[in-house]
């Protein structure tokens, strides 16, 4: 198994594009906790916190890269209690766009709208 650092480090804004199957893995390894229009709090499925164990998956340096994508502002990650929260920007990808991403409805659509705005600041 490749080391996920390794993976991790050839991913730049250059290159990067967001396909909606990428966008599935969000309803695998996270639920809900609280989502507020701007802030959204995600929990970490066991099996994304066994993954990372295996894989030994750098939390920090996954979000620096998730800090990288425009529409996300601030990304905090609380290990203790597995959650994700994030700071987002409503106005390029809409609050309700982010529950369907979660529940795997809508992929095409987000997908599309992220690598737009990728594209915008290349």
């Amino acid at each position: 198994m490749s080391n996920f650092m390794d993976i991790n480090s050839q991913i730049s804004l250059n290159n990067l594009e967001i396909k909606p199957s990428d966008l599935e893995l969000l309803g695998d390894y996270f639920s809900i906790i609280h989502h507020t229009p701007g802030r959204i709090r995600l929990r970490a499925s066991l099996k994304l916190k066994n993954l990372a164990q295996q894989s030994k998956i750098e939390a920090k340096e996954l979000i620096d890269k998730l800090n990288q994508i425009p529409l996300i502002k601030e990304i905090k990650f609380n290990k203790l209690i597995g959650s994700l929260t994030l700071h987002y920007d409503k106005d390029m990808l809409e609050p309700s766009l982010w529950e369907d991403a979660i529940n795997g409805r809508n992929l095409d659509k987000i997908a599309m709208i992220i690598n737009k705005n990728l594209k915008d600041i290349k």
